[in-house]
């Protein structure tokens, strides 16, 4: 079969409630020249056998591990899609929402007005539904495409984004290292926002379901919440570790390209493990300040990568 226009890659895992309802509206889509390559991550319920059924009934569909089913955990499981499926542009999807009919035709009409040969990524909004897909809630209130505002707070979510071959091209597979790479739509937004372009559309294409751990949205906003969050710095810490870590593993990949468009910035918070103390870190926020949309958080996370220094180095 010749190469697909687009692939949309899927990992499964213990998804057999929502599989069946995800796949068809993927079927359902109005632009048709699409290929579902799934990759199961050890399911131990009927993900398989439901995968098996609509791949024997739709020739677009394919389990890429029949036979060879393994958990390597749901970054990895991305990651091995990607770097084993051969196509012009690649989407992913969860295995527990449903995709809007336009979903594909509207991503890949702004994906064309790039250039081909840079590496790019357009996402889009979600509507946040429950497990009946029941909800009018709009997810994303406000967006940035700047990678110094991706390092610190990703907005990209996955199941919304595509991105083209230049941008795969871009990637080491065999030099991911999974401990600093929390997800895969984190990194490649990250890529795409350094050295092509990251490029939001604010129209909800999928129905992002809620149900059980994967909860997302309502933040609780009251003055008590506020104030224990000032008192309680556990959560900020691990995001600010997360974030350093994208840095390291960041310069360590990418630091010797000339095309880096905010060197500085992965230079400086790609050595923390090596150079993290109180002072430099005060130096630093004061030079290259956390970036957010918000002014008080970015007070907030300069705070935290000073009196938290040592967090970030490593042996």
């Amino acid at each position: 079969m010749p190469k697909p226009a687009i692939a949309v890659l899927m990992s499964t895992y213990n998804g057999e409630d929502y599989l069946a309802q995800q796949i068809e509206s993927i079927q359902n889509q109005s632009y048709k020249d699409w290929r579902l390559f799934i990759r199961d991550d050890g399911s131990n319920d009927d993900t398989v056998k439901i995968i098996e059924e609509y791949q024997r009934k739709d020739r677009r569909i394919q389990l890429i591990n029949q036979g060879h089913i393994k958990n390597v955990g749901v970054v990895r499981s991305f990651f091995e899609l990607l770097e084993n499926v051969d196509a012009d542009f690649y989407m992913f999807s969860d295995q527990d929402d449903y995709w809007l009919p336009d979903k594909i035709k509207v991503t890949l009409e702004a994906m064309q007005k790039y250039n081909f040969d840079l590496p790019n990524c357009i996402y889009t909004n979600l509507q946040i539904v429950d497990k009946e897909l029941n909800g009018n809630e709009i997810l994303l209130k406000r967006n940035w495409q700047a990678f110094t505002n991706v390092l610190f707070t990703n907005n990209v979510y996955g199941c919304t984004m595509m991105i083209n071959d230049s941008l795969k091209r871009m990637i080491d597979f065999k030099q991911l290292n999974y401990q600093r790479i929390y997800m895969h739509d984190w990194w490649l937004a990250l890529i795409a926002a350094e050295f092509g372009n990251l490029h939001f559309i604010d129209q909800a294409t999928i129905l992002y379901r809620q149900h059980g751990t994967n909860q997302v949205g309502a933040t609780n906003k009251s003055i008590g919440a506020l104030v224990r969050r000032a008192f309680n710095h556990e959560r900020d810490r691990k995001a600010m570790q997360r974030s350093v870590n994208f840095a390291i593993e960041f310069l360590k990949e990418y630091g010797g390209k000339n095309t880096l468009k905010d060197e500085e910035y992965i230079k400086t918070y790609g050595r923390l493990n090596k150079d993290s103390n109180f002072l430099n870190n005060l130096r630093l926020v004061m030079k290259l300040p956390p970036k957010s949309i918000y002014n008080l958080k970015e007070v907030f996370y300069a705070f935290i990568l000073v009196i938290y220094h040592k967090d970030y180095l490593t042996n």
